[in-house]
């Protein structure tokens, strides 16, 4: 049902003139939702990762959720559910050609509590490989538990993505001013 709410809002967004065009514009949008659940470790960990078609125009994401749950019998945590985990996450793309793997930052890092459980609304362009990248801050006892994401995205043309306009996820750490003759 979400996935129906998104899809009307972007449409929406639009600003269409008539029905057709509204029709026009709603087949212009396919939804996708992909995400992971991955071990609560230390250090670098991709939470979702999606190889946005080539034929795609874009991608947008519109909702990101995650949580934590441990999934041992016996444990205090079993079957119970967290928030997010703390740490430094952010949205980077990955080349998908074969042997090149260079990775470029989408966004800034920034605390999990921002990307991990929020409505969002990023773009990102075909041909890439998308991911929700972080460095998870672990305690002893998350042992045994795990984090799962799922994020609902859009493959959009370019007939939505010229009406919607650029990307609004930008969480930018304010730069050090400069102080004249000296250091920041």
């Amino acid at each position: 049902m979400i996935q129906l709410i998104h899809m009307k809002e972007l449409v929406k967004a639009c600003y269409p003139v008539s029905l057709e065009e509204s029709a026009q514009l709603w087949h212009d949008i396919k939804p996708i939702k992909f995400g992971d659940e991955v071990p609560v470790v230390p250090g670098q960990t991709t939470l979702a990762s999606y190889v946005i078609p080539e034929d795609a125009a874009y991608l947008i994401i519109l909702r990101v959720e995650c949580y934590i749950t441990g999934l041992t019998p016996g444990t205090p945590s079993f079957g119970q559910f967290q928030p997010p985990p703390f740490g430094d996450f952010w949205w980077q793309y990955t080349d998908v050609a074969i042997g090149a793997g260079q990775t470029y930052r989408l966004t800034n890092v920034v605390d999990g509590l921002i990307y991990l459980d929020t409505d969002e609304f990023l773009i990102a362009k075909g041909g890439h490989q998308l991911s929700l990248v972080g460095s998870m801050n672990v305690s002893p006892t998350d042992t045994g538990r795990f984090v799962r994401t799922l994020v609902y995205a859009y493959l959009i043309g370019a007939l939505v993505a010229d009406r919607i306009g650029a990307s609004e996820s930008e969480y930018f750490q304010p730069e050090p001013t400069l102080v004249r003759g000296g250091n920041p």
